[in-house]
């Protein structure tokens, strides 16, 4: 195989996997955390580099896979020859079936652009923004180790997909939308709803990874001593240190925030959050092309 189209591939991914967090994570915070999110420009801006990072990273990495499974190099991916036979492949229908579904994401953003806030409340947006985010979702875990996994283990691959985007991109959103801003009136409101969840999503985000880790790695030995297991504990790290950041920033939101004169030193600890996430969501990249421990 291609190395050259493999490390295309990767970067692609690493797009793709941006604009699902941003999108879905974003979606999800302005709809149940702060529907008057919506009629801001810079949430609005937001959705939309998530969108276009989600639909080029799909598309990108469709063609580069073609291009690595074909052992050609990256200029392949403007040879129809070899993009038609990933086609007639589960694996490339899967990657066809996301891009659809990322056409269908636009039209939910329209709908959000031109309704605001009284889409983000109509339960009739929700649903529909709910079934492409579970669509997405579903079709990132199919492009990815799942497939080699039983039932059980899908659900919560899953989950674990769905716990990352709504952590990880309602903190984009908070950092990049609602702290410039510098409304104390929104920050009262939303801090304190983000921070349960965020609370809430680490919990479920620990005992989903500890038991796909489990399946992918099986033991101390393959986690030490495989390129995956190496990869696997790089990520690892990186998680521990974005949740001691994350408690940081609780601890300010629960003790400084209707006393702080300024919001400097929270907007500092998310940001080195929202760092180590995307790091975490680079890593994560390398992870779905690299061979399981087991």
């Amino acid at each position: 195989m291609s190395e050259a189209a493999r490390s295309w591939f990767l970067f692609a991914r690493a797009f793709d996997y941006l604009g699902t967090t941003l999108v879905i994570g974003g979606l999800a915070f302005v709809a149940f955390l702060w529907p008057e999110g919506a009629d801001s420009g810079r949430s609005r801006r937001l959705l939309a580099f998530g969108w276009l990072c989600g639909f080029a990273g799909t598309v990108a990495s469709l063609a580069f896979d073609a291009a690595w499974v074909a052992g050609r190099p990256p200029s392949a991916v403007f040879d129809w020859s070899v993009l038609v036979p990933l086609f007639d492949a589960p694996f490339g229908r899967v990657w066809f079936a996301r891009i659809l579904l990322w056409v269908l994401a636009l039209v939910v953003l329209a709908d959000l652009t031109r309704r605001g806030a009284r889409a983000a409340r109509s339960w009739s947006w929700r649903v529909g923004a709910g079934a492409i985010a579970l669509g997405v979702l579903r079709t990132n875990g199919m492009t990815g180790h799942v497939l080699d996994l039983p039932g059980w283990s899908q659900a919560v691959v899953f989950l674990h997909l769905l716990v990352v985007c709504v952590w990880v991109g309602g903190l984009l959103v908070l950092l990049l939308a609602v702290l410039p801003a510098r409304d104390r009136e929104v920050l009262a409101a939303v801090l304190p709803r983000y921070s349960r969840l965020a609370l809430v999503s680490v919990a479920t985000l620990t005992v989903a990874g500890v038991v796909l880790a489990w399946q992918l790695v099986g033991s101390v030995d393959a986690l030490v001593h495989t390129g995956y297991g190496r990869l696997l504990l790089a990520k690892l790290v990186l998680f521990a240190l974005l949740l001691l950041l994350g408690f940081a920033s609780k601890t300010w939101v629960d003790r400084r925030l209707h006393v702080a004169a300024t919001t400097r030193g929270l907007a500092l600890s998310v940001t080195a959050e929202a760092v180590l996430a995307v790091a975490v969501l680079g890593v994560a990249a390398f992870l779905v092309t690299t061979g399981p421990g087991r």
